[in-house]
């Protein structure tokens, strides 16, 4: 399997559409260097180009909830209630560890739309155009996802 240059194009353009220009460099290399790695899995039955948004928006999706968990420690250290035993921040540690387990289970359709719309607070929109859907569909996979982590947490 080669790789053009308009495959590489292609990567660079879902992973600016998905971090942002200023990280879209580092998480398409990232995304070629898995992809190259991985190359003997592809057997075909989808379209390259496929396969490579799958890697680019896994790759970007990392990016994503390692920030998202370095933003809410920082935070969390701000806030932290002086009172607050360590029973209290470690359950709360474990829940948030428990959801993004979770929330990576989900199917990618509703996985991605979560992390867009949440763990990179963008606005349906944005989550529309990034991932080249209606608003409307944005919002129906998010209300499904939500229901489906509510189950999820129930069990």
């Amino acid at each position: 399997m080669q790789l053009t240059e308009s495959d590489v194009s292609y990567v660079r353009a879902v992973a600016r559409k998905l971090v942002g220009e200023v990280d879209a460099d580092d998480v398409a290399q990232d995304a070629l260097l898995k992809a190259h790695a991985k190359r003997a899995q592809f057997e075909g039955r989808s379209q390259l180009r496929t396969w490579l948004y799958r890697i680019t928006t896994n790759t970007a999706f990392a990016l994503l909830r390692t920030r998202r968990r370095a933003r809410i420690v920082l935070e969390e250290a701000d806030a932290i209630d002086p009172a607050a035993s360590p029973e209290k921040v470690l359950g709360r540690e474990a829940l948030e560890e428990r959801v993004c387990r979770l929330v990576s289970e989900l199917e990618p359709k509703y996985r991605d739309v979560i992390v867009l719309r949440y763990a990179n607070e963008h606005t349906e929109s944005e989550v529309a155009g990034a991932l080249g859907l209606s608003v409307a569909t944005v919002k129906i996979r998010a209300f499904r996802a939500r229901t489906r982590l509510r189950e999820l947490m129930a069990a």
